[in-house]
């Protein structure tokens, strides 16, 4: 990932002059504890531990099956279907199979290849298994080795010049650059990091086998739904929907919050915008937690989520939590408002 220097003076220059409650040691150490017991927990049933990780795999992949497959025949007639209805139905299926991959790299990159999560490599199946799922990112055109590199130095130097994933003040203008055509594959904006901004010879393996593995699917869509239906939805919602979603996630969850693990973070939960932007409840919905326990799988960060409410005040909801319905919009807006205001403020480093 690019980095870029004058975000990260600006992240200083805005928690400067912002008020924030940070978390009291009181509650950093409930949260450990409570942490600890999950982790536990986690560590003695391994075998159950992978089971869900097999599970959440078959259901996505399968998932996928079923949209491309079977839902079109929802919407298009066999004897023929208008123009209006081919666009619905692309829409529809493209934009869930977009999802689909979304969901899916974001769980193989995050808790496959970065934290070794899915199935911890501590046997010769166990191991094989990491490798399956720590790859299976390829498939959305997503690269292993960058984006684990990357995401852990995020962790381990969180808020400094060594983050390798910086989050905490994005200059709205690089967010806005993601939304020309085709901006997931093509360097329009440095605002990535699911792959290297080069062509390494990892990225053309993925490149090759998300290639393939929509072009094997485009073949039975072409062969039962005809070319126009094909071209909408593998060339037009299936680029861009998951994208648009994985940079609004990164838009948001550091945005303009602390410098430091404990306060940096925000948690979507698992209502509607949670799942949605998160990826799913295996992607990143309670991204707080996570950064507060880095250990925890994917399942207990919700649980941790739930206990972690519990202890906050009113103050502290506000700046870690978003509100039902129109919660998530707002923050966005928020975001996007204070930062292009910050920005012209005499307090503020100048971007040049």
């Amino acid at each position: 990932m690019i980095s870029h220097p004058e975000e990260l003076e600006l992240a200083r220059a805005y928690r400067r002059e912002q008020p924030f409650e940070e978390l009291t040691q009181q509650q950093v150490n409930q949260i450990m504890d409570r942490g600890r017991t999950l982790h536990k927990w986690f560590k003695t049933h391994k075998i159950l531990h992978c089971t869900i990780g097999v599970a959440v795999i078959v259901f996505l992949l399968g998932g996928d099956f079923l949209v491309l497959m079977r839902m079109p025949r929802l919407f298009l007639a066999a004897e023929g279907s208008s123009w209006w209805q081919l666009l619905l139905a692309s829409c529809v299926v493209g934009s869930l199979h977009s999802y689909l991959m979304y969901s899916l790299v974001v769980y193989s990159l995050h808790e496959g290849a970065a934290h070794k999560a899915i199935f911890p490599p501590e046997g010769p199946f166990s191991r094989f298994g990491h490798l399956i799922a720590s790859n299976l990112c390829r498939f959305a055109a997503g690269e292993p080795d960058f984006y684990s590199r990357h995401h852990m130095a995020h962790h381990a130097k969180f808020g400094t010049e060594e983050d390798g994933e910086f989050l905490n003040f994005v200059v709205p203008r690089r967010y806005w650059m993601t939304f020309f055509p085709l901006a997931a594959f093509i360097n329009f904006s440095d605002f990535v990091i699911h792959r290297p901004p080069t062509y390494t010879w990892s990225r053309l393996l993925s490149a090759f086998m998300s290639s393939s593995y929509n072009l094997v699917y485009g073949y039975f869509l072409y062969r039962s739904f005809g070319p126009a239906f094909t071209l909408l939805t593998m060339l037009v919602w299936l680029p861009h929907v998951g994208f648009y979603l994985d940079r609004l996630r990164q838009f948001t969850e550091h945005n303009l919050m602390p410098l430091d693990n404990r306060n940096g973070s925000r948690s979507f939960g698992v209502g509607f915008w949670g799942l949605l932007v998160g990826a799913g409840p295996w992607g990143s919905p309670c991204h707080w937690e996570h950064h507060l326990v880095a250990s925890l799988p994917w399942y207990q960060q919700l649980i941790l989520h739930r206990y972690v409410v519990g202890l906050l005040s009113p103050r502290q909801r506000e700046q870690f939590l978003i509100k039902p319905v129109i919660g998530f919009p707002r923050l966005w807006w928020r975001i996007v408002n204070d930062s292009q205001s910050f920005l012209r403020q005499p307090v503020s480093p100048r971007v040049r």
